[in-house]
């Protein structure tokens, strides 16, 4: 982990981003002074589960994978957080640790904020309480359907599904009719996200990329056919 010296011109950037908008100046201005740059590099851990959660964090550049293990070391969750999103949600204003694990699936950047500061700085602004409200509100509506999605018997649907999800979680538009993953998701992760084994993954991923639904090369997925992976959520 590198710490890095704050950079002046981007923090104030950052003041017209949504997450922050509603914040008045005076306010960001005092969260601007306790706002630090770190890097990252691939593989490192931000925090464990359990860890004192005294820590937010907004990431600038890459990705950040989000886990939670059972008592017998199974998945019970898994989630990504993409660029420009603060996180973690889970635990705001209630918990005093935090609920899962994160670290860095890609070279990153972020800034970190205490979380007594931002969390007070929240509670007396009633339009930056109302943001945060609505955006935790998104949050679960999408666990929601990736709850639902998942609970369908046929493995394969359950995969496309899984694709599905990533594809609109993380993907980026190349051109109005194909989407590109810009981080490396590899197959294991499918299969844990979806439930099915690696085999079973890898069998359905080859088959899409026959019916030119998909390419996968070098862990990065480009959907060719949107409306075939919309259909697998209406």
């Amino acid at each position: 982990m590198t710490t890095i010296q704050k950079k002046m011109t981007n923090l104030y950037e950052l003041r017209y981003k949504p997450v922050f908008s509603e914040f008045t100046d005076p306010e960001f201005n005092h969260l601007r002074k306790n706002m630090y740059l770190r890097k990252y590099k691939k593989g490192q851990v931000l925090f464990d589960e359990g860890d004192i959660r005294e820590k937010i964090f907004y990431l600038v550049s890459g990705l950040v994978k989000l886990e939670k293990y059972d008592e017998s070391a199974f998945y019970t969750y898994t989630d990504y957080v993409k660029k420009e999103t603060l996180f973690p949600y889970g635990g705001m204003f209630s918990d005093e640790t935090y609920h899962y694990s994160a670290y860095a699936v890609t070279d990153i950047e972020l800034y970190y904020i205490p979380t007594i500061l931002f969390e007070k700085l929240i509670t007396d602004n009633p339009k930056q309480m109302i943001y945060f409200y609505h955006k935790l509100s998104k949050i679960l509506e999408s666990h929601e359907k990736r709850v639902q999605y998942m609970v369908v018997s046929n493995a394969t649907n359950r995969i496309i599904k899984t694709l599905n999800y990533l594809m609109k979680e993380l993907g980026d538009y190349t051109n109005p009719t194909m989407v590109k993953i810009p981080y490396p998701i590899t197959i294991n992760e499918v299969a844990d996200m979806s439930g099915c084994s690696r085999e079973t993954v890898g069998n359905t991923i080859k088959k899409l990329k026959e019916m030119d639904k998909l390419e996968y090369e070098r862990k990065l997925f480009v959907f060719k056919d949107l409306i075939y992976f919309n259909t697998y959520t209406e």
